[in-house]
């Protein structure tokens, strides 16, 4: 396979989207969504595990999906438009979007004490880094 700019292209697009897809779980299957990240090791802790707080708990996972969702969707738009046609602006702004959420996000689950949940997002960091890196535009 040649590792063309259409590939990371396309690689940004399938995260995306898949990014997309969970974001929207977390929106319409807040339950589903509880027992994914109970199952990731974020859910509440068994002295407080009760059908109350699992039920509150929907509320901030499907906040949570909606704005994931705006953000994935915002983010397609731009791999598909002007990252695609080369454009400066649109890599620099999807590089810092996704600095600014991974040092936020994972340091403050390091800070804590949750560094399961910190790993959880090097996935989604190498699988947008990567093609962003190579999508670089020459200067």
């Amino acid at each position: 396979m040649t590792w063309t700019r259409q590939t990371f292209i396309k690689w940004l697009e399938v995260v995306l989207i898949l990014v997309l897809i969970y974001s929207l779980l977390l929106v319409f299957a807040g339950t589903t969504a509880g027992a994914l990240f109970s199952w990731f090791g974020f859910g509440p802790n068994e002295s407080i595990d009760t059908d109350a707080v699992r039920d509150y708990l929907r509320l901030p996972y499907m906040v949570l999906g909606a704005v994931m969702s705006g953000w994935a969707f915002l983010m397609i738009q731009i791999v598909r438009g002007p990252l695609k046609e080369g454009s400066t602006w649109a890599w620099t702004f999807l590089i810092q979007s996704l600095s600014l959420w991974f040092i936020l996000d994972t340091g403050m689950s390091l800070v804590l004490g949750y560094p399961m949940h910190a790993l959880f997002n090097l996935p989604f960091a190498l699988a947008l880094g990567i093609p962003l890196a190579q999508l670089r535009p020459i200067r």
